[in-house]
């Protein structure tokens, strides 16, 4: 029963409208992807904040009721923009896009946003949105930076090398992923430390030697498993409360 049930769970964009009010009806969460398209070394490819959150928002609509919208492959790429093949777009149209899709997901009666954010110039952008999109009625918005938020356990266990812009823990998951849009010969280690937040236009190239920030070189897929198997745990048990009213705040 629960492997027919979780072949009929099809995402949102799949569904004509009559069969997208019967889904609908049968949970208060959707599941908001976003991603970006940037230089992620000279080893990955330039969609990978797009291509693991999406993995995960898969394997979520096989276990769970979540309606999962399309992913957002566009973000804010501010800092890798002179690297050949990025496209970002600025904060106000960013913001302003967030608002117009949780306002409309509000809209359909969801009570719940988890914003599945896969690139870290999009979180303070869905911070923003979400103040506004949530400001009139009982709406929330749950923003997941994956890659921090999830499987923090599993993540200390088996990186040998801190984490970061297409490190050892960005390589090993799409190694796991999609290991055809790695090329591991290429891989290596480049980092660029400050004691403060650094902000200047004219640096961005010296602040991201080759758009790196890392050592992905002791990557592997099984890593990469281990850490997206753990993610989807974590998430799904997000949804399970969130679906039971229940908000994801721990008291101390």
């Amino acid at each position: 029963m629960e492997e027919a049930a979780r072949c009929e769970m099809p995402l949102w964009y799949q569904l004509t409208y009559p069969q997208f009010i019967k889904a609908s009806q049968e949970t208060e969460v959707a599941v908001m992807i976003t991603g970006s398209l940037e230089a992620h070394g000279k080893h990955l490819a330039l969609g990978t904040d797009t291509v693991m959150p999406e993995y995960i928002s898969k394997a979520i609509a096989e276990r769970t009721k979540a309606m999962v919208l399309p992913p957002i492959p566009f973000g804010d790429s501010w800092s890798f923009e002179n690297f050949e093949g990025t496209i970002s777009v600025s904060p106000i149209n960013l913001i302003n896009f967030y608002i117009d899709i949780m306002k409309g997901v509000f809209k359909q009666g969801f009570r719940y946003i988890v914003a599945l954010n896969g690139h870290g110039g999009n979180s303070s952008h869905l911070e923003s949105a979400a103040k506004i999109a949530t400001k009139k009625g009982d709406r929330i918005v749950i923003i997941v930076n994956w890659w921090r938020d999830l499987a923090e356990e599993v993540r200390r266990e088996v990186l040998e090398t801190r984490e970061g812009h297409s490190a050892e823990d960005e390589t090993s998951v799409m190694m796991h992923v999609a290991p055809e849009l790695v090329d591991m010969a290429s891989a290596k280690p480049a980092i660029v430390r400050s004691q403060f937040r650094v902000v200047a236009a004219s640096y961005r190239e010296e602040i991201y030697p080759e758009a790196i920030y890392g050592d992905p070189t002791s990557a592997n897929a099984e890593k990469g498993k281990a850490i997206l198997n753990q993610a989807i745990d974590d998430l799904v048990r997000l949804i399970e409360d969130l679906e039971r009213g229940k908000l994801p705040l721990i008291e101390d």
